[in-house]
Order: structure tokens, then C-alpha cells, then sequence
């Protein structure tokens, strides 16, 4: 069987090492082959200057022996690519998506991968041009608490979508270290509504199954860092057929961690997803006992990486290369959930409630 041939784009990123630790796991049908990243340092530390504490500091030694590049063209024209992972900063990721995909080379690519909708819009728009695959890590949609949940709401269990909610809470700027380049303006555009609300909004939007239309937001600087981005969000939303949800994020704890979770609330039910990976259902009951609560415990296996939803999501966009559908999480995706980024993003530069999909000013 000939492997495809993967050249990791982007070295000095937060979630690297897991990925590729993760693709790894694919020996048998992709082959690392080269190393990018726009700073030469990278082809011989092989780490990132900062980096999810759950992952591997550093590439595997053995990396160096690989041909590194600091110049993506000559990467493209030297490599024979089949496939990219691309870990690049926000700001370096859509012109990266697009050279790749006018390359026809298949692409996995870390979440939010831009600053903006229409930096990821104009992205995307190359990688279907040009006719080949791209995922983004949005890897809920691979969560079997998630999937499950899905399935409900999808069989009618819900009901009429009443109200929703978002809660998640993370390690502090100062524990995360404020010269990190996640609260780097330039480099990424915004804090944490962009890097970490991106899994909430999309899944509130793949859980509702339904558009968010109108957003109000208040964005701030708690902690004091000096930082150029903010480090707590609440954004309150209307989504298509009247519901209202809200979302709230902060980097607000003193040590490496996080807490939170999500919930649809419905007419006939209620699903509530935590972070610890149970799933809680409320439902009508029955007239002798009118309260009917369900929970599922869901336990996260030890494989390394960047854990199961990794796996299955690099399952899923290399059986989309074999046959040529379309990935289960794909550029629609992530547009769709910055859009609804960039109007709270906007409500809370002006103070006022704004449409999704509005133009600034409106």
C-alpha cells in the first residue's frame, strides 16, 4: 500500500506535538516526510515556544532527521505532497490553507485556522476549488457523548429548542504566561472566544441544529496582564426559530486545568454535556413520576496524541481522501461558527446587539 506522503506546516504551535504524536498512530498509511515552520530556530529545537501542558514539549529527536523548510513554497515543489498538517498561527494559517490547496494537497488542519470569517472563507473557497480534502479540529464531533447527543436531539427527544448554554473555564494568562503567543494580537487575531469558544459555538450550532442570528457581548481583560486580547467573554445569543443561549469563557484558574460544560434545553427535554465527559438527561417522566433524569458516565481512553477525537478525526478525512467525499467536519464548519464569533466580536466593540453575517457598522 503506497502512503501518503504529510509534511507537518507549522512547528511553533500550541497543539503540534499532539497531532503528530496522533499521526503517528497511522504509520501504515502516512509517512512524515517534512518539517515547516517560517522560523529556521524550529528545524532544530523541534518545540514550540509554548504548549499545551497535556502534550509533548518537543517533537520526537528523530525529526531532525527529516528535510525542514522555512520557506513554504520550497516545500511544495521539493516534497511530493499527498497530505499537510497545518499548525500554524491564526494570522499565517489562511495563506498557508490556500498555497497548499492550489497544490492539491489534502490538509488536517488545527482549529480556528484565522482570525476572521472572511480570512477562512477565502481559505476555504481555495481548498473546494481546487478540489481536495480539509478538516478542521473540531474534534466534538467525534466525542461519543457528543455523537449521542446529537442523535437525540436529531430523533426528536429535544423538542423545540428553548434555551442553551456554555460555560467553560481555563488556566489564567499568568499561568499560561502572557508572552504567549495565544494572547499575541497579530499572531492570533483575538483571546479566548476566539481559541477555545470556536468548540463551543460549533457545537451549540451542530447540537441545535439551527443558525445563530443576533449576538450581544462583552469582552474584557480581567486578570490585568498585559496582554492584547481579552480573557473573558459572555456573549448572549437568539438562534434561528427564537431560542436564546448564552456563552461564558475565562481564563480564570490559578493552575493548569479546566471546568465547564454545555446544555440544550428543550420543550420535551434537556442534555447537558460537562466536561468530565457525562452526559445528564432531564425529560417529562410520567405522570406517577414526573421528573425523568438520566446519566451516562463516558470514560476517555489513554492513546496518546492528541487523544480519541483525534484518531477518529484523521480516520474520517483519510477515508474522505480514498473515496472523495467530503470530511465529517469541514470549512463550512468553521466559518459558520466564526461568523458568529465575529458578530460578538463586533456587538461588544459597539455596545449593541448585532446580526450574524452583518456587515461592521451594521
Amino acid at each position: 500500500m503506497t502512503r501518503l506522503r504529510l509534511a507537518v506546516v507549522g512547528i511553533d504551535h500550541y497543539h503540534t506535538t499532539g497531532w503528530v504524536e496522533s499521526l503517528e498512530q497511522f504509520a501504515d498509511e502516512v509517512e512524515i516526510v517534512a518539517l515547516y515552520d517560517p522560523d529556521p530556530a524550529m528545524g532544530q529545537t523541534l518545540a514550540a515556544r509554548f504548549h499545551d501542558p497535556s502534550l509533548s514539549p518537543a517533537l520526537a529527536p528523530r525529526y531532525k532527521s527529516l528535510p525542514f523548510y522555512d520557506d513554504l513554497e520550497q516545500l511544495i515543489g521539493r516534497e511530493r505532497l499527498d497530505l499537510a498538517l497545518v499548525t500554524l498561527q491564526n494570522r499565517d494559517a489562511p495563506p498557508a490553507i490556500e498555497q497548499l490547496a492550489a497544490a492539491r494537497v489534502h490538509m488536517l488542519i488545527d482549529k480556528p485556522g484565522a482570525r476572521k470569517a472572511s480570512e477562512a472563507r477565502q481559505a476555504f473557497a481555495a481548498v473546494e476549488r481546487n478540489g481536495v480534502r480539509a478538516t478542521v479540529g473540531l474534534t466534538r464531533h467525534f466525542d461519543p457523548a457528543w455523537l449521542d447527543a446529537r442523535e437525540m436531539v436529531g430523533a426528536g427527544r429535544l423538542g423545540r429548542l428553548l434555551s442553551a448554554e456554555a460555560i467553560f473555564v481555563t488556566s489564567s494568562v499568568r499561568v499560561r504566561d502572557p508572552a504567549n503567543h495565544l494572547f499575541d494580537r497579530e499572531l492570533s487575531g483575538h483571546g479566548i472566544l476566539l481559541w477555545l469558544g470556536i468548540h463551543d459555538v460549533d457545537g451549540l450550532l451542530w447540537l441545535a441544529g439551527e443558525p445563530i442570528v443576533e449576538v450581544q457581548a462583552i469582552v474584557a481583560n480581567l486578570g490585568g496582564e498585559p496582554i492584547g486580547v481579552e480573557d473573558a467573554a459572555t456573549v448572549t445569543m437568539r438562534f434561528e426559530h427564537g431560542a436564546l443561549g448564552t456563552l461564558h469563557l475565562a481564563n480564570a484558574l490559578p493552575r493548569a486545568a479546566g471546568d465547564g460544560y454545555v446544555a440544550v434545553r428543550g420543550t420535551l427535554g434537556s442534555i447537558k454535556l460537562a466536561a468530565d465527559g457525562t452526559m445528564t438527561w432531564i425529560g417529562a417522566g410520567s405522570r406517577e413520576d414526573p421528573l425523568e433524569v438520566q446519566e451516562r458516565r463516558y470514560g476517555t481512553a489513554d492513546v496518546g496524541g492528541y487523544g480519541p477525537g483525534a484518531l477518529l478525526q484523521i480516520r474520517d478525512l483519510l477515508d474522505a481522501i480514498g473515496t472523495g467525499r467530503e470530511p465529517r467536519v469541514a470549512g463550512a464548519d468553521l466559518v459558520r461558527a466564526l461568523e458568529v464569533i465575529d458578530a460578538a466580536y463586533l456587538s461588544a466593540e459597539a455596545g449593541r446587539r448585532v446580526r450574524v453575517g452583518a456587515p461592521a457598522g451594521r
